[in-house]
């Protein structure tokens, strides 16, 4: 969308330049009290030159506010994602406690290691023969 823009941009100002530069006869421009003798190739120029001034002042408090209500709402947005995520882990901490408070489960024993005696009464394994 930029680029369409940009190149409408280029184009009317190439075409104002070509205007006014095919008009090059001396004209008066009268404004409230004063008055000026110039030619109207650059009467054009400057009136383009002033138009896209305005046009930019116009626009340019609309884009700052805009921007700074994006940069306000991203900042709510990164508070409410860390408040989601503290929200999902004090979930799953409850719900685990919740399992463990239905399913009541006596603490694991590690198994206990094999005694030297156990082994000597096994009795020994026969060898196929040769």
């Amino acid at each position: 969308m930029m680029s369409i823009l940009l190149v409408l941009a280029l184009f009317i100002a190439i075409v104002a330049v070509i205007f006014a530069l095919q008009n090059t006869a001396a004209v008066t421009v009268s404004f409230f009290v004063w008055q000026f003798h110039e030619s109207l190739a650059l009467v054009l120029l400057l009136t383009v030159i002033l138009g896209v001034l305005i046009g930019i002042l116009t626009i340019l408090p609309g884009s700052i506010r805009s921007k700074w209500r994006i940069s306000s709402q991203r900042k709510k947005v990164d508070i409410l994602e860390k408040a989601l995520q503290a929200e999902k882990v004090q979930c799953e901490e409850t719900v685990r406690q919740l399992e463990l408070l239905k399913n009541p489960q006596a603490p694991e024993r590690e198994p206990e290691p094999p005694s030297s005696e156990s082994q000597a009464a096994a009795p020994p394994i026969p060898l196929p023969p040769a």
